[in-house]
């Protein structure tokens, strides 16, 4: 992969790590080289600790009464000798310049504070320990002082000296041009630069599982909810690792916006459907009942009590007909939405039986046929909706009394299942079957088989579906045998108590 694909955010790591390895390298240089001076400074104020001292000893710089001169200027010559770097002040108790060795236009400053001689004196601080430097309005310098007293041992002056006078500063001036201080320079920009390269790359370890997400996430927003296919799911929250919680939970989300784009989808689908049902099955019964009741009344006073009825109880067959397509397109409707529930209680399935065949004995014996129940003696008890369970059995048996000739007999068998927690139920008639080409499909709403011509009564296509839609509700599955001329068997089971 590419890191011009995650360029920005890359570039930015890059740059802030550049940015800190460049600031660290300023301040490493900067407090390598005060370190290294203040050692330096140390080191050579300790070594020449006693120098103004053993000056002020060995020489005799204070004689009848007042300041010796020619011992001070004999005693700055020899030391200037032995120690060019050095450079010899007297001052006054107040700190005030009394005679110097350096020459008088490269003094800057007539006094000099008195409180890092007091410091050094007392000896209480740590070294190194600057004091003012005459020949600079702002600099400080090491140094090495001694008090000058005189035969009362009444304090008359100072003897100053400067470790590291205007000689010293020209030649560090120098070595800092040096070779080998250039070659440490470019040694340690080299470390830096080999620091920024392996964190760098590093950074690109880290950062290819953002990346990789990055390119999902934008793979995603291209193709959209619809068309988009995500991969499978290698991310690894359990890792600890923040990122890849990141993408698992991307991943998630993006399969749950799916889940409900889709959901959407469907709702809407059958939102279309339902809508066409509707102008499509009640368009019929509704321009029948409206027909009917519009030739009566046109022609009531013309009819006789008979023609009257038979008009009236045909506008009341086409209404009842247009009630039950309404109340079989709503109920279709509340069992596909996503929140239908069911209110699950132990029963007795053969006892149910039993009832909805007595319910439809009229209707059975009109149609000439005959409804019978097979049980087991110790049935068990299932847990089910029992109001959506006895619809289920309506459903199938009337769709058994529409597809049976005369003299036929339907059956509703309520046995043991094939696994030892089940109750199986199979709705068997001996009527006119169903094609094999129509069996994939008889559950579809509004699917009208091809043994519909011996349907004398009628119907929206939709009892199928509804029963169906419980059965899947009750978490199993509906089967369907049939052969033509000899009957169909629709088989379920339930789960026990």
């Amino acid at each position: 992969m590419s890191f011009t694909k995650f360029r920005p955010f890359y570039s930015k790591l890059v740059l802030a790590v550049l940015g800190c390895f460049t600031l660290v390298g300023g301040l490493l240089l900067g407090l390598g080289h005060k370190v290294s001076m203040d050692y330096q400074n140390e080191v050579e104020q300790k070594l020449h600790l006693d120098l103004a001292a053993y000056l002020v000893k060995e020489s005799d710089l204070y004689r009848d009464g007042e300041l010796n001169h020619a011992a001070i200027t004999h005693a700055f010559h020899t030391m200037m000798i032995l120690g060019p770097s050095f450079e010899f002040y007297i001052l006054s108790p107040q700190g005030d310049l009394v005679t110097y060795s350096a020459k008088a236009d490269k003094i800057k400053r007539q006094q000099v504070d008195l409180a890092p001689i007091q410091t050094f004196l007392s000896g209480d601080q740590a070294m190194p320990i600057v004091g003012d430097d005459p020949r600079s309005l702002t600099k400080q310098k090491i140094f090495s002082v001694a008090e000058i007293r005189n035969s009362q041992q009444q304090l008359v002056a100072y003897l100053y000296v400067i470790i590291g006078g205007e000689i010293y500063d020209d030649v560090a001036q120098l070595l800092q041009g040096s070779h080998i201080l250039k070659l440490s320079s470019l040694a340690l920009l080299g470390i830096l630069g080999f620091s920024l390269l392996l964190v760098s790359l590093v950074f690109a370890f880290l950062t290819r599982p953002l990346r990789k997400l990055y390119d999902e996430m934008q793979q995603f927003q291209r193709q959209g909810l619809e068309q988009a296919e995500l991969p499978e799911n290698r991310w690894r929250p359990e890792s600890g690792d923040e990122i890849q919680g990141l993408g698992d939970a991307f991943h998630q989300l993006a399969a749950s916006l799916q889940e409900q784009y889709q959901k959407v989808k469907d709702t809407d689908q059958l939102r279309r459907e339902l809508v066409s049902y509707v102008s499509h099955d009640l368009r019929t019964p509704l321009a029948a009942l409206q027909g009917y009741l519009e030739t009566w009344q046109l022609k009531h006073q013309q009819l006789d009590e008979q023609q009257s009825c038979q008009l009236i109880s045909t506008a009341q067959a086409n209404a009842e007909r247009t009630s039950r397509l309404v109340e079989q397109l709503f109920e279709l409707a509340h069992l596909d939405s996503a929140d239908t529930s069911l209110n699950l209680e132990p029963m007795n399935v053969a006892e149910l039986a039993f009832d909805v065949v007595q319910k439809l004995a009229l209707q059975a014996e009109e149609a000439g046929v005959s409804l019978a129940v097979k049980a087991e003696p110790q049935q068990r008890l299932v847990n089910a909706d029992i109001q959506r369970l006895e619809r289920v059995f309506t459903n199938l048996l009337e769709n058994a009394i529409r597809h049976s000739f005369k003299g036929g007999v339907i059956t509703l068998e309520v046995t043991g299942g094939t696994d030892s927690d089940k109750v199986q139920v199979c709705v068997r008639d001996q009527g006119s079957g169903i094609p094999a080409s129509d069996l994939p499909h008889i559950f579809d709403p509004h699917y009208r088989a091809a043994n519909q011509v011996s349907d004398q009564r009628s119907h929206g296509g939709l009892g199928l579906a509804i029963v169906k839609r419980v059965i899947e509700l009750h978490h199993s599955e509906i089967t369907v045998h049939s052969r033509l001329g000899e009957g169909s068997a629709f088989v379920f089971q339930l789960k026990a108590a």
